[in-house]
């Protein structure tokens, strides 16, 4: 069975049990627990029930041609970074970082298999580095400042060594 990913759509294709007759609906994976999925109805969201992994594998399948995009979901990039946030649609991931208010995507070759933690690292990677540009272009606007400033400062210098008597 695929990778299920928080907030995946499925669909339950055998009983769980008696009491639970809901063949053909579509649930969304509203949690991933240690051992189970934390399950709610696709359309009112409620929460319906906790099903076990292997449960899992064997009563439900991924619904068809379902690309929508996860909610956005809170991680700690490899550096310490600690506010970023990714969301995929399982071809792409897409991260953002709060505080330096910049996004960056990673796409999914179509003759590649889809791994988040490739795509996540990769678009982290990308995101770090707009961030990084961005704090550079700031740098480099204040370098101008102050070389401005001793320019400045050196003309007035040289003003008093030539306004003095000989």
């Amino acid at each position: 069975m695929e990778t299920t990913f928080k907030f995946d759509r499925v669909i339950l294709i055998k009983e769980l049990n008696e009491k639970f007759h809901k063949i053909g609906e579509v649930f969304e994976v509203a949690n991933i627990l240690e051992d189970s999925f934390l399950l709610r109805d696709a359309k009112t969201r409620v929460a319906i029930g906790i099903v076990k992994f292997e449960d899992f594998e064997n009563h439900f399948v991924h619904e068809p041609n379902f690309n929508g995009w996860t909610n956005w979901q809170q991680f700690i990039g490899f550096n310490g970074h600690n506010d970023c946030f990714y969301k995929t649609n399982r071809k792409d991931v897409e991260v953002k970082f709060i505080t330096d208010k910049v996004r960056a995507k990673s796409f999914l070759h179509k003759d590649d298999e889809f791994n988040l933690s490739f795509g996540l690292n990769m678009a982290y990677l990308r995101c770090m580095n707009k961030a990084l540009e961005k704090k550079k272009k700031k740098l480099e606007e204040e370098l101008k400042k102050i070389d401005i400033e001793m320019a400045d400062n050196e003309r007035i210098i040289q003003k008093m060594i030539n306004s003095l008597p000989s």
